[in-house]
């Protein structure tokens, strides 16, 4: 795939239309492009627009999100739609998922997770890269603002920095470290600070043995887990005992 680079981006407005999208609102903007809600047919979607400069610099890398979407088939992940390039644009149309990001409920609606709560996530994302290693992909970025909640189903978006595994610089080991910190998020929900001396989040939080263990072993603080089949092992035995 050639990527022919432009002289200038344009950044559209909501009411303009690219292509045969109509722009809602502008979601965000950051290094790398500009991410619309638009709408076609009275369907919403996202349209990615990738930036001129960001293009040159990392050239071909760029085609790894389209094609590693394209080869993915699952409920909780955006499917890829089409790439639009024409004069002054070069951008992406995917699948628009509902719900607000878990950076959105945290910081903005102060919301505090329970401990039921927090097994059912982490249970749907243990699932969500049990297909995606099995399909020979990692994510590389599984953080609160690229994960959406909506009526207690996550979906995993942003695949920006995702690579095919090749078991050397990327594997798919990087993805608990993610997890691990992802999950730490939503434990702080419910911390309440009692002095202004700082800890480590082992000794702040008031988790239990095996969460403590479960969440180390993530994070590589403890022997790190070799593969998603041994997390989920792992986790299922805590939610086990926790229900006991």
């Amino acid at each position: 795939m050639v990527i022919k680079f432009l002289k200038r981006d344009i950044k559209y407005l909501p009411e303009q239309k690219i292509h045969e999208y109509t722009i809602l609102k502008i979601l965000g903007e950051g290094r790398f492009g500009i991410c619309y809600l638009v709408q076609s047919n009275n369907k919403q979607y996202i349209l990615k627009q990738l930036k001129t400069k960001m293009l040159k610099k990392i050239g071909n890398k760029v085609i790894y999100e389209q094609e590693i979407l394209k080869n993915i088939n699952h409920n909780c992940i955006p499917k890829f739609v089409e790439v639009l390039q024409f004069k002054k644009f070069f951008g992406y149309v995917l699948e628009y998922k509902e719900g607000k990001t878990f950076e959105e409920i945290i910081c903005e609606d102060e919301y505090v997770f329970k401990r039921e709560e927090i097994y059912n996530i982490c249970i749907q994302i243990i699932e969500i890269l049990k297909y995606l290693h099995k399909s020979g992909i990692v994510h590389r970025d599984i953080r609160i603002p690229n994960t959406i909640y909506y009526k207690k189903e996550v979906h995993l978006v942003d695949f920006g920095l995702a690579r095919w595994i090749n078991n050397k610089r990327y594997t798919e080991n990087v993805d608990f470290s993610y997890l691990g910190d992802f999950l730490l998020h939503l434990y702080y929900t419910s911390f309440q600070c009692k002095t202004f001396k700082g800890k480590p989040w082992y000794e702040e939080l008031d988790l239990f043995s095996e969460e403590m263990n479960f969440l180390k072993r993530l994070l590589g603080i403890e022997k790190r887990y070799k593969n998603i089949e041994e997390v989920e092992r792992d986790f299922l035995l805590l939610k086990s005992n926790y229900n006991k």
